[in-house]
């Protein structure tokens, strides 16, 4: 086989470096970013530098480092794939393609054409690498018209690429008038970089990790595209590129940074466990050598863009395309707008189109999570407690359910109502709901528009459109003297019923503005004048406005919330729950066990262990204290560090626990849940035998933080 040995490091000219590449092809592979220098930034600094060495201020300046993968294509050519160094390299090619362009203006055609053979193509080699750089996918079409001189054909003109050359030109035929353009060359030659050829030995991939690390942060999504394709060569990865990651910067409107969300709750999906927001890239790497280890190549791009496709169903596409039996349980939830369901929503999608569930099982799962999430946030209920649920809800009901989906709802109901009865990610009952709604600020909520815009359109034969309406206050937000005579009270009761729930309803812009603070006939006669609104039938009846009329509307619209929104568990079915605690060397920390599937809830006020010198050697306990931290659900006070609300952990695999994961939290370290996490009786765990027994010692290890 032949092998090509690679060269030392070494210090070139920019031109020398070209000069001496005959038979290589400059490759910006794929995965790199696009080309980002602009005129007003970069290339301009390019620019005075060249015209510094022009002039004589410089004798060599040193323009940083280039990295390349040395791949040979056969005896005679090579491909140089750019590991680091891409955007300079574009832009010395966009000067030779500029300094050939002026030269056949000139009427220099020999040198334009020595131009050409020396440092612009490959001579007498195949089309494939004829041309010395072959840029960005992205970016083919209008290099291509520069290359081949066809610039009037160039339709993307806010293009870098096209933006740029035309910068360089000018500055070209600018300095021309001063200095010849060989001496522009020669001076380019002065401009030296030092160049570090790698071949696939050196690990590129970690070579590109580690350069990134030290600039301008890449997202993880950038990343994943990186490890997916670098080892590849030049027409795999162009293959991959063309037919499924152009199709995730499609969906994704070519925001790296929203594409890296997707990843998130792609991998969420996967794992049944939502990863760290600075995990992501490590958890796909991680998938795709151990979940995905057989699987070929394109069938992980294969899978990613089916479940970006899900995605943009879900969330984005035009809802006339969407299936009429899922259209109005996704514009609500599109209404509601949380990505915390769509672990779950994109893998039972995926079942959905396997022909493993129905489609109106898929369309029932997403109208009682509607339900869950507004009943939740009608009572103003904190969404961070409820973060990490839903994927591991999917693991729940995919491990009960296996083959047999028949049951589908059933489990959902069990494992997301029944067994958070009473903790900090219930689904509030009626009378939780009552309480939590009767004396609220609900004009702050954005829930409370949601639901007067449902209320107005069912079995409303005459919908109107909602976009042209606002909540308006009936008892206006500024209290006038008149008002407060009028309903004979004081400001301090006006204040604590202002922002109830029967004090607002929903009006027409115009009519909002019209009505402002003025008196409850004037409002009376604008609501009666847009009477077609479904929502103020009620209303208009009233020849006054009073506290007594806010109670009765505010309990009315509670049993539209209750009708609307009805509560749902599986009768019958109760969750074995065992409090247990942990009392170890000071740190005592309280939760409950979930039998039903292992879980464990460490309780608000729970300690955590901060004396300990080992911390490197847990990074996944540090990442995760840290990122708790950070969502409140873990807080520092003098005496150390303490659980601010309560937090529930679910195994990472089927008939498994958290009690190992949860323990070594509030510990820190490795350690044995079962061991640690006491009973009532002041015993281990562990001593429960029944317990013992239904979760296999097996899976210990994979219990294990």
């Amino acid at each position: 086989m032949y092998t090509h040995e690679i060269q030392a490091p070494k210090r070139t000219g920019l031109l020398e470096l070209i000069y001496q590449s005959q038979g290589s092809q400059f490759v910006i592979p794929v995965y790199q970013r696009n080309y980002t220098w602009t005129t007003g930034k970069e290339v301009k600094q390019f620019l005075v530098d060249l015209k510094e060495v022009l002039i004589g201020n410089y004798k060599r300046h040193f323009m940083g480092i280039m990295i390349y993968l040395d791949t040979p294509i056969d005896f005679s050519s090579r491909e140089l794939s750019i590991v680091d160094g891409q955007q300079r390299l574009t832009t010395v090619f966009l000067l030779l393609y500029a300094v050939k362009e002026l030269m056949l203006k000139n009427g220099q055609e020999k040198e334009a054409e020595a131009l050409n053979n020396q440092y612009l193509i490959n001579y007498s080699v195949n089309n494939n690498l004829k041309y010395k750089l072959k840029p960005l996918v992205a970016d083919d079409t209008v290099y291509e018209k520069i290359v081949t001189g066809k610039l009037n054909e160039i339709v993307e003109k806010n293009s870098n690429i096209y933006k740029n050359y035309i910068y360089i030109r000018d500055f070209l035929e600018k300095e021309s008038e001063t200095y010849t353009l060989n001496d522009i060359l020669m001076a380019l030659n002065q401009l030296f970089i030092v160049c570090i050829p790698i071949s696939q030995q050196d690990n590129p991939q970690k070579i590109f990790e580690s350069i990134n690390a030290t600039g301008v942060k890449l997202t993880a999504a950038d990343l994943i595209r990186n490890f997916l394709l670098m080892s590849l060569n030049s027409a795999q990865q162009d293959f991959l590129y063309k037919n499924y990651w152009k199709k995730l910067e499609e969906l994704f409107s070519n925001d790296s940074k929203e594409l890296e969300a997707f990843f998130r709750l792609y991998l969420a999906a996967k794992k049944r466990k939502l990863p760290n927001k600075n995990a992501v890239y490590a958890t796909f790497v991680d998938w795709v050598k151990n979940d995905r280890a057989t699987a070929k190549i394109e069938e992980i791009f294969e899978d990613i863009v089916n479940y970006a496709q899900y995605y943009d169903i879900i969330y984005k596409k035009d809802l006339n395309s969407v299936d009429s039996k899922l259209k109005d349980s996704i514009y609500e939830f599109r209404k509601i707008d949380s990505e915390m369901p769509a672990p779950l929503f994109l893998e039972l999608y995926s079942l959905m189109e396997c022909k493993k569930i129905a489609i109106e099982q898929l369309n029932e799962i997403i109208v009682l999570t509607n339900i869950y999430l507004m009943r939740r946030a009608l009572c103003g209920l904190d969404t961070s407690d409820i973060t990490r649920l839903f994927p591991s809800l999917l693991n729940d009901i995919l491990n009960e359910c296996r083959v047999d989906y028949s049951k589908l709802i059933e489990c959902l109901k069990r494992y997301l109502i029944n067994k958070n009865k009473g903790n900090s990610m219930e689904m509030p009952d009626d009378i939780r709901l009552y309480n939590s709604i009767i004396n609220a600020n609900m004009y702050t909520l954005k829930a409370t528009r949601i639901f007067f815009d449902k209320l107005e359109h069912v079995d409303n034969p005459a919908p109107v459109d909602l976009s042209k309406l606002s909540i308006e206050h009936l008892m206006p937000q500024s209290p006038t003297k008149g008002w407060l005579d009028e309903l004979h009270i004081s400001e301090e009761i006006y204040q604590r019923n202002l922002h109830r729930l029967g004090n607002l309803t929903l009006a027409s812009k115009i009519d909002n503005s019209k009505m402002q603070n003025k008196s409850w006939e004037y409002k009376n006669a604008i609501l009666a004048s847009t009477n077609h609104l479904k929502i103020n039938e009620g209303i208009l009846r009233k020849k006054g406005w009073s506290i007594d009329d806010i109670e009765e509307r505010t309990k009315e619209l509670i049993q539209q919330i209750q009708r609307l929104y009805p509560y749902f568990e599986l009768n019958g079915e109760s969750i074995v729950r065992y409090p247990i605690y942990i009392d170890s060397n000071g740190i005592v920390a309280t939760g409950i066990f979930y039998e039903v599937d292992g879980s464990v809830e460490i309780e608000e006020g729970s300690q955590l262990n901060i004396s300990f010198d080992n911390a490197t050697n847990y990074p996944e306990i540090e990442d995760w204290r840290e990122e708790l931290l950070t969502d409140g659900i873990i807080c520092k006070k003098e005496q150390g560090f303490y659980f601010a609300k309560n937090h529930i952990t679910y195994p990472k695999t089927a008939h498994s626990t958290a009690l190992s994961a949860t323990a070594s939290l509030i510990l820190h370290g490795s350690r044995n849940g079962w061991k640690c996490w006491l009973v009532q009786s002041g015993k281990p765990i562990e001593t429960d035998t029944n317990l013992r027994n239904k979760f296999s010692k097996s899976n210990e290890s994979e219990d294990q933080m």
